[in-house]
């Protein structure tokens, strides 16, 4: 018998990325040269949100440091990526002063990415009748960070201490540095499952990376930290009155994994097996039971 490889069902549908395609003499809008680059852009959104999902790449730690009677949040450079895939870089450390209203704790500090329009331009065929507007030729990428009194109800991050008590530790007791996949913001991306769903937002709404936690240092607080800077006097700042917690941050890397799918249906086919075997098994017992009987 002749076996060959049929098609036994197709299906096929469009994809929303659209690149573009010249020919020679074609007469270009704008709207063709700006696929050019969004086509790229869409693309990476598209792998870096299924790859990663959302949070911190590297760096963007957050330290406090008293500033005469004034305490100033410092943030490191590093890169973010948020929900929708676009990422967000801060290519040198930023510093400003906390405000002297922020008596209210905790507070949360947040990194959003934004975008500013540049080097304006007219039309160069405009009509004699109608005065051109000028149109931006350039978008420079930018980063707001904000230290807000409330969490925001929309942003890319852990849940805060208080609400993970009932969740695993952290860290696991292993020597690849892997977060528990059974943590809240990790559990869909080990489930091999696509988006980035944020606290009450979807993907396209959700503009915003999440730091760290600032607090008001307690008395166990400053013993501690007191302790951990006995070998180095630099680290002791007993005029801030702020510490830091980045355990709410999702800190994002790439990492080599098995595939979820062929280890669920690995483990379907191995609890199936066993079912048949204790069936055999039982089956065998009873046989024994009887033959015993018997004799």
């Amino acid at each position: 018998m002749n076996k060959q490889n049929v098609t036994v069902a197709s299906h096929k549908e469009k994809s929303t990325l659209v690149r573009p395609k010249f020919g020679p003499g074609m007469l270009l809008q704008h709207e063709d040269l700006d696929l050019t680059s969004t086509y790229t852009q869409e693309l990476s959104r598209l792998m870096f949100r299924s790859l990663f999902g959302c949070g911190v790449i590297c760096g963007l730690v957050v330290k406090t440091k008293s500033n005469c009677d004034k305490v100033d949040v410092i943030v490191e450079a590093g890169v973010g990526l948020d929900c929708s895939g676009y990422p967000i870089y801060v290519p040198k450390e930023q510093r400003f002063t906390l405000d002297d209203k922020c008596a209210q704790t905790p507070l949360w500090v947040v990194l959003c990415g934004t975008v500013t329009c540049c080097a304006p331009r007219t039309s160069a065929c405009a009509s004699d009748d109608d005065e051109a507007s000028a149109v931006c030729t350039r978008e420079r990428d930018g980063f707001e960070i904000k230290v807000m009194s409330e969490r925001p109800k929309c942003v890319c991050g852990c849940k805060d201490p208080e609400d993970r008590k009932s969740e695993v530790d952290l860290l696991l007791d292993t020597e690849c540095k892997c977060v528990n996949p059974k943590l809240e913001r990790y559990e869909t991306h080990y489930d091999g499952k696509c988006g980035c769903n944020c606290d009450e937002c979807s993907d396209c709404k959700c503009q915003c990376i999440l730091l760290a936690r600032i607090e008001e240092k307690t008395e166990q607080d400053r013993k501690l930290e007191q302790a951990e800077s006995q070998g180095d006097k630099t680290q002791a700042d007993p005029a801030n009155p702020w510490k830091v917690d980045h355990s709410v941050r999702r800190f994002i890397r790439p990492v080599l994994m098995r595939d979820p799918q062929v280890e669920d249906e690995e483990n379907k086919r191995e609890a199936a097996k066993s079912k048949i075997n204790n069936g055999k098994d039982s089956t065998a017992k009873a046989k024994t039971e009887s033959a015993k009987r018997r004799g």
